[in-house]
């Protein structure tokens, strides 16, 4: 199989063979919106402020044999072609701040997981959402609906099935062969999820016991499913290729697309599965954004949610709400986060985020805005202040300022994820500091 690395938003591009454009072309240069059919797992915000299902996943130059990226991290494949898209600040091939940040966004304590010995760690990735989307599932209950059941036996409570009972029961031996449809625990998602259960057993070990909730969510999985069957993989797949509606047990259906993901991971992994796109892609933005909130959330910020329409500001008493990424009316400081790169000069702070930010400020009547964004190296985040806010036309009755806030993504060689986990951690607190100080503010 052929394993492609690029780092995201890479616009000088990686070559790639020849050999690999024609399975490429199934995904580049096409949005996102466009390919959700397909066998592909995204994390994203899903709302109009990133609009990520307008981003293309990967361009395709074929007259120089490159691809390039945008703002998506993860993995998307066709056939025995992949391209693994790693965060732009990893420190080597293992990308332990990708795998950290999903870890933290999705509450997961995973540290010990182990990485593929091929380095592909496409499969990781699967065992995150699996976990994740098992929670959600697991708490609106065990899915139920109604199965048909074939019973050969005295108590008869269904439609006899007489060519069966002809079959098994004569001469008569005092059973009957009949037919009900029951309304049971035991049923083709179950299954499924039950199959996914055993098979991340083969290839993890401990990791379904990384939390109680989950525990539970594996005992009553295998209680329910009494007629479960290795040998019925395949029969269990086919039977679950149907996109599930459920009034109620809506989370079983990212559920399910995960678990088949997961289930055909070797085949999609060797190219044994064909002409299908497959993979699991992250909005870079929304889990930075997301990532910082674990952080911002112990110092009482408010997140506004857009989608679900919650703590947002108005800007025209009630009739235009807008939704910071971060604010705290005690503290006075409101927080944008940027997933990329800022230079000393501010120049790549669009135009639109500078303009929001402080109209954030005036509305709120904040004394702080700032830009929080990761770097590589301390030196890039040497001056903090932005500048201050112009208001010699009210007699400067709003005292403000406007930074940016440079995180420190540790650039090193690391031998796992728990070293990783213990150097970020400086810089977690490095970054509550920073807001507890007030960015240092001098009025």
């Amino acid at each position: 199989m052929s394993i492609i690395q690029i780092a995201d938003n890479n616009y000088k591009g990686v070559s790639i063979d020849k050999s690999d454009i024609e399975n490429i072309k199934q995904f580049a240069n096409k949005k996102i919106k466009y390919l959700k059919e397909n066998n592909l797992f995204i994390l994203s915000k899903n709302s109009f402020k990133d609009d990520i299902e307008n981003s293309d996943i990967i361009e395709l130059d074929e007259v120089n044999n490159k691809i390039y990226s945008n703002n998506i991290m993860g993995f998307i494949g066709y056939n025995d072609t992949q391209i693994k898209i790693t965060s732009r600040f990893a420190s080597n091939e293992n990308d332990y701040f990708l795998h950290y940040m999903l870890q933290k966004v999705l509450c997961l304590n995973i540290f010990d997981l182990q990485h593929s010995t091929d380095k592909d760690d496409s499969f990781d990735f699967l065992i995150y959402m699996f976990l994740d989307l098992f929670q959600k599932a697991i708490r609106q209950g065990i899915f139920k609906s109604y199965q048909n059941r074939e019973y050969n036996d005295a108590n008869v409570r269904g439609v006899i099935d007489i060519n069966r009972h002809i079959k098994n029961n004569i001469p008569f031996n005092g059973k009957i062969a009949y037919n009900t449809r029951e309304y049971s625990y035991d049923n083709n998602i179950t299954q499924l999820i039950r199959h996914t259960i055993e098979y991340i057993n083969t290839k993890s070990k401990g990791i379904l016991n990384i939390n109680e909730d989950i525990k539970s969510g594996v005992f009553q999985i295998i209680e329910a499913t009494k007629r479960y069957d290795k040998n019925k993989r395949q029969s269990i797949i086919n039977k679950n290729l149907k996109k599930l509606n459920h009034p109620y047990f809506y989370e079983y259906e990212p559920l399910r697309k995960i678990c088949i993901q997961i289930l055909r991971h070797e085949e999609l992994k060797y190219g044994r599965e064909e002409n299908k796109i497959y993979g699991i892609l992250f909005d870079g933005a929304y889990l930075w954004e997301e990532y910082i909130y674990t952080i911002l959330k112990d110092l009482d910020f408010l997140h506004p949610r857009n989608k679900e329409k919650t703590d947002g500001i108005n800007l025209l008493n009630k009739k235009w709400t807008v939704y910071p990424d971060f604010y705290n009316y005690n503290k006075q400081i409101v927080l944008d986060t940027k997933y990329k790169m800022l230079n000393k000069d501010n120049d790549k702070i669009d135009g639109s985020d500078k303009h929001q930010i402080i109209s954030y400020v005036y509305t709120l009547g904040a004394k702080i805005g700032a830009f929080i964004y990761p770097i590589k190296e301390t030196k890039e985040d040497l001056k903090s202040l932005i500048g201050e806010l112009n208001n010699s036309k009210n007699n400067g009755i709003l005292k403000a300022s406007i930074h940016k806030c440079g995180f420190l993504i540790p650039n090193e060689n690391f031998k796992n994820i728990k070293e990783f986990a213990n150097k970020i951690k400086t810089s977690e607190d490095n970054f509550k500091e920073k807001i507890e100080n007030k960015f240092q503010l001098s009025f």
